[in-house]
């Protein structure tokens, strides 16, 4: 959890870096093109060569295409067929003049690394690393030379790999991530309605018949429809307090399940978190309660403090029952809303007390409730060290 915290942070802190990876396409093979490609056309322009800029500039639009071609186009061999035009640019351009090699080999390595298939990706790379660093050793007759272009061209050939895959796999997790979020929705209506269907289906069916039966009875037997007529009202108060208890059920808060969703949803709102559950159950009142000031005040934090850390902490020490949650947000976000209002009522129907504090450095939302004595609070285990995130 804490890696993954700086990881958004990292993102959070860096614009650039969320765009790429909500918007996947070649920005980073992009990004190399005028890096490699600005120092030979400098020196063209410099030695009045007008031909060498010209076809400089036609290297840097094949290779342009290639690293977009895979992600406008389905079909890889348009990309492969592009980079094998690229490499047959690049090599007349090294017959015809004779330079640039430390240029045009990485050029050649990061439009390999996009353009073709992910299995044999790094298999070009790396023959292209071998087959200009032996090119230029044999050349050039300086081992140090040699090394120094194959270090640059795989360099520059894997890192584009890894940040192409690595792009795509942030990807495909936030798609599934969204999907299963999705899912669990239509789910939990499907058991709701499921729940209701059972419950009401019966009585309902069962209210219709003495209905009718009222009906019928109505002029030939009063006595016996107003019989009829009185069982409706108890069926009635019967399926009510039983729609009544099957909503309040629904509608249950436990406190291990907000704690989860408030480390899942902050954690997805880019803000650090860290959670420090109770040490044992709490009564379930309590335990309620106490759940429904973390999901407010998880809802706050994401609503109002544009914070960057969240500390949760529960705390029971054999009497009293309390939770924290301080934020690094504005410190006036949410003090002052109805939710916080119904939360304060119901925090002092159990007898407890919530504190709202807010301070140039964040804001502070803490509710302590006496609990009903039972068993004592149990020594803080490793397996409740483990806990804490």
């Amino acid at each position: 959890m804490r890696t993954y915290g700086k990881s958004r942070d990292c993102l959070e802190t860096v614009p650039v870096l969320t765009w790429v990876s909500r918007h996947p396409g070649p920005w980073f093979a992009l990004i190399w093109a005028p890096m490699l490609l600005v120092a030979p056309l400098v020196g063209a322009a410099a030695g009045g060569q007008g031909a060498r800029a010209a076809y400089l500039v036609l290297l840097g639009a094949a290779y342009a295409a290639t690293v977009w071609l895979p992600f406008r186009v389905h079909d890889r061999r348009y990309a492969e067929l592009m980079l094998l035009l690229l490499v047959l640019l690049a090599t007349g351009y090294l017959v015809a003049w004779r330079t640039d090699r430390e240029f045009l080999f990485p050029l050649l390595a990061i439009a390999g690394a996009v353009a073709v298939r992910e299995r044999a990706a790094l298999g070009l790379v790396g023959s292209l690393t071998f087959s200009g660093a032996l090119a230029v050793g044999l050349e050039t007759g300086s081992f140090s030379t040699a090394l120094a272009l194959g270090f640059a061209t795989f360099f520059a050939g894997a890192a584009t790999f890894l940040v192409q895959y690595l792009v795509g796999v942030v990807s495909e997790l936030t798609r599934t991530r969204e999907q299963l979020a999705r899912a669990a929705v239509a789910e939990e209506r499907l058991r709701f309605s499921r729940d209701l269907h059972d419950l009401l289906g019966h009585t309902l069916s069962l209210v219709v018949v003495k209905a009718e039966a009222v009906r019928r009875l109505l002029v030939k037997d009063p006595e016996k429809a107003v019989e009829h007529a009185r069982d409706i009202e108890t069926i009635g108060r019967q399926a009510l307090k039983e729609v009544r208890e099957a909503v309040s059920g629904y509608r249950s808060v436990r406190l291990a399940e907000e704690l989860a969703s408030a480390r899942t949803a902050l954690a997805a709102g880019d803000v650090r978190v860290e959670v420090t559950p109770p040490p044992v159950e709490l009564d379930p009142r309590v335990d309620a309660l106490l759940g429904w000031v973390v999901r407010e005040g998880t809802t706050n934090v994401l609503r109002h403090a544009a914070a960057s850390s969240c500390r949760i902490a529960v705390e029971f020490d054999g009497r009293v029952a309390s939770v924290e949650i301080v934020n690094d947000g504005r410190g006036d976000a949410g003090g002052k809303g109805s939710g916080l209002h119904g939360l304060r009522e119901r925090v002092a129907d159990l007898g407890g007390e919530l504190t709202v504090s807010a301070s140039a450095s964040g804001f502070r939302l803490a509710a302590t409730v006496p609990v009903p004595e039972t068993a004592e609070p149990a020594p803080e285990t490793a397996g409740h060290a483990a806990g804490r995130s």
